[in-house]
């Protein structure tokens, strides 16, 4: 038996069908993006920007304005994939970004609106980017909260009077 095109078997939509049923109003955003963090390599990343891409207007997003695009950017979350197949995903309040550093798409749930070439580049970098200093964070705080964890410790000993 021959499945149609996309059809994992498993119930689970492929990732460009995703896009369309949240663009449909079918599926939840969450749902969407938990489906596309979970994506294993950047090479699927890339089959689906070339996937979108095909159905996409141009290079213009219309409708915001650079303050409203600053916001957006400042409020978003990211995913990055590593090399060899480097992709990023920025998760903003009202638009998701899909780059691998040459190609890029911005989905809204009212359609897909494909990017530059220097601005899916620019795109990349600020995902790894926010990755980085997301990993440099936590670091920070297990390294305090490990010492703090060493200073308890040591203390609650101190306070334990020995047997006579």
């Amino acid at each position: 038996m021959t499945r149609p095109p996309g059809d994992t078997g498993s119930g689970v939509p492929s990732p460009a069908e995703a896009v369309a049923l949240w663009q449909a109003g079918a599926l939840g955003r969450e749902a969407l993006v938990g489906q596309l963090t979970a994506l294993a390599g950047g090479e699927t990343i890339h089959a689906l920007i070339g996937e979108l891409i095909a159905g996409a207007p141009g290079h213009e997003v219309a409708g915001a304005d650079t303050e409203e695009w600053r916001a957006e950017l400042l409020a978003s979350r990211a995913k990055a994939w590593a090399h060899p197949a480097s992709a990023g995903l920025l998760v903003g309040p009202h638009v998701l970004i899909l780059t691998d550093g040459r190609r890029g798409v911005v989905l809204t749930d009212q359609g897909t609106r494909e990017l530059g070439g220097s601005v899916s580049a620019s795109m990349l970098l600020l995902c790894q980017t926010i990755v980085m200093a997301d990993h440099a964070v936590d670091a920070q705080e297990l390294g305090t909260l490990r010492q703090q964890r060493i200073e308890s410790t040591s203390t609650s000993l101190s306070e334990i009077e020995p047997l006579p």
